[in-house]
């Protein structure tokens, strides 16, 4: 009998000791635990992090090179992939981000001592190395011209046991520069994730990964890359499981161009090259230092901003060309396709308060022309912004007959109007083009097409010069603005790190949609959460994420979403802005060359410093 029981004692005790070493936070040994082999690769050297709730430690490699460098003969082509190092590849420190028009002064210092396009890596951060866990990548945003994997750090998403990975690709004319030949064909940034991706089915493995439940996401180009994944016929079946689309797909007109070597002859003659044929344009842009191709790409866009899309070059898919990457038209494969990914995807409810502020601010340089522009002026300044130029001026007719009535068309200024141009920018850039995409996924993939639309309005904007209190120069407050949603999954930049307790609830939320999506394929967090159903329609049903969570049926009605907010007396317009307009002088319209105002190379409390589109004197695409 009192063996019995110190049997039962001793069983109690092994019991409690084993869930106490469940509790316990993991403690990683720097020597050992954070050193990975790569067969037939080599060795990486990662170091240890907390995550931002628990504390919990994690293991990150920062920037492992996926590709040999893309420089010299090698500029514009596809990437190919790493070659078998000697010594250990040190990831513990962030490298030079790929050359962008907001890095150009620190290409002024490093372009003589680094080879600055060496640029093609991945950051991975996972909880261990010996697991099977899901895989979230995620590409990185803006509009193909700028950005880096630093916009995606684990802070908050590695509180859960998932792995992430941010690639980094090629960007603006290094990336998507094209003349439809073998020597620049186009798509090399679509192409750089392609080989990222084949990087990561191979050997995610050995950083805790499960290479058959890899769910790629982006962020406005990032999700138009992610979308052209799946229809490419280059990328086989098995590379990824699902996606996610942050407001963005590859049918979006800004991304898309047909006939690309005109742009290029265009920016190499701002470079001063000397051509009578082809292989004088391709040799020439090839020769070119990167300060020097990015100096003329940002002239040449900078002469052809005002024009609208269609007039600059360098940010764009390439449809057709020898990268076999997208033989026509997104739409057409669209069509033609018989297959599709688990995916969801979304849109904030503003996302126009982003362009609308940048026509405002470039454009118009702060002075709203009403007695230069009327209605519609006005309407097909927003539509040269976000689709092109509207020659049959059939998309006119339906926006003016969708979001404007007869007083509106007769007697308009910017200040009644602002909410339906805000409206037709953010439905036309981003908003349709997502609802596109995932009906077309809804076709073949009936229980697992997810869509939303993000209305939380918190502390902070994702982009600072749209915030509150940064923002009193422009005629409209930003509302839910452009991609506002990662602010939730993402702490970055470096003003929304500390959250309030309301937008902390918001991150927790957030973390839980997604990562449960990542893990199982359906978006359903915690019971506390409730059940996200998927699209039965080519309208609905989708998931309004505030702070409670309710069902739309029909997301036609997000379209007009700030009028609707605007009737209901939630308005964003600032009367403020009109009474200082009274008083202050009119400046003289003039359009200023873009400079940098950040660089990877710079840092604030060892991060980056934020890598953001210059303001006032910056290009818009």
């Amino acid at each position: 009998m009192q063996l019995a029981c110190w049997l039962i004692v001793f069983v109690v005790l092994v019991l409690q000791s084993g869930v106490e070493s469940r509790v316990r936070k993991r403690q990683y040994d720097e020597e050992k635990d954070t050193i990975v082999e790569l067969p037939k690769l080599g060795s990486i050297q990662g170091k240890i992090l907390e995550t931002a709730w628990s504390k919990r430690e994690v293991l990150q490699f920062v920037d492992v090179r996926y590709a040999e460098p893309p420089t010299g003969l090698h500029r514009f082509k596809a990437p190919r992939p790493i070659e078998p190092w000697e010594d250990v590849m040190d990831a513990t420190a962030e490298k030079i981000g790929c050359p962008s028009v907001v890095s150009m002064d620190s290409l002024r210092q490093l372009d003589d001592v680094l080879d600055v396009e060496d640029c093609l890596t991945m950051t991975i951060t996972t909880p261990n190395v010996t697991s099977r866990l899901p895989v979230l990548v995620y590409i990185h945003g803006e509009y193909l011209y700028e950005g880096s994997n630093s916009e995606a750090p684990p802070d908050y998403l590695l509180e859960k046991d998932i792995v992430l990975v941010t690639p980094q690709y090629r960007l603006g004319p290094f990336g998507f520069l094209s003349t439809k030949t073998d020597e620049i064909p186009g798509n090399a940034g679509v192409l750089d994730i392609f080989l990222a991706l084949q990087f990561i089915k191979h050997f995610i493995k050995y950083f805790g990964g499960d290479p058959a439940k890899v769910t790629v996401a982006g962020q406005v180009g990032g999700a138009a890359i992610a979308h052209l994944l799946t229809l490419s016929p280059i990328v086989q079946r098995g590379l990824f499981k699902q996606v996610i689309y942050h407001s963005g797909s590859a049918i979006m007109p800004i991304f898309l161009e047909e006939d690309p070597r005109k742009h290029a002859q265009e920016i190499a003659k701002k470079a001063d090259c000397q051509m009578v044929t082809v292989r004088d344009l391709n040799n020439c842009l090839m020769e070119l230092t990167a300060l020097e191709l990015l100096t003329a790409f940002m002239e040449h866009a900078l002469e052809k901003s005002d024009l609208g899309i269609g007039h600059t070059g360098g940010i764009q898919f390439t449809i057709g060309g020898p990268s076999g990457v997208l033989p026509k038209h997104p739409y057409d494969l669209m069509l033609e396709s018989n297959f599709s990914y688990p995916a969801m995807g979304g849109c904030p409810k503003n996302a126009g308060t982003r362009v609308l502020n940048e026509i405002v601010d470039n454009d118009f340089e702060g002075k709203i022309p009403d007695d230069e522009y009327n209605t519609y002026n006005y309407i097909d300044h927003v539509l040269r912004q976000v689709v092109g130029t509207d020659k049959t001026m059939l998309l006119t007719s339906f926006v003016t007959h969708e979001f404007f009535n007869r007083e509106l068309m007769e007697n308009g200024t910017f200040a009644t109007l602002i909410p339906r141009l805000i409206d037709v920018a953010g439905t036309l850039n981003h908003k349709l083009p997502v609802l596109l995409a995932l009906n077309m996924n809804n076709k073949h993939n009936p229980h697992n097409t997810f869509l939303y639309t993000f209305d939380y309005a918190g502390e902070f904007n994702r982009y600072k010069e749209m915030d509150e209190e940064t923002n009193m120069q422009s005629p409209f407050k930003a509302g839910v603005s452009l991609t506002d949603e990662a602010l939730y999954l993402f702490p970055y930049p470096e003003h929304v790190t500390r959250l309030s307790p309301h937008d902390l609830t918001m991150a927790h939320r957030m973390v839980d949609l997604w990562t449960s999506f990542v893990i199982d394929g359906n978006p359903l967090g915690s019971h506390r959460i409730g059940l996200w159903p998927p699209m039965t329609t080519l309208y609905g049903p989708y998931l309004r994420i505030d702070e409670t969570l309710t069902i739309g049926g029909n997301y036609f009605s997000e379209f007009s979403a700030t009028l609707s907010d605007e009737e209901d007396g939630h308005s964003l317009i600032r009367e403020i802005y009109y009474l200082r307009s009274r008083k202050r002088p009119q400046k003289k319209r003039r359009k200023h060359l873009a400079t940098s105002n950040g660089s990877r190379s710079k840092k604030q409390g060892g991060r980056k410093s934020l890598v953001k589109r210059p303001n006032r004197n910056k290009i818009r695409f």
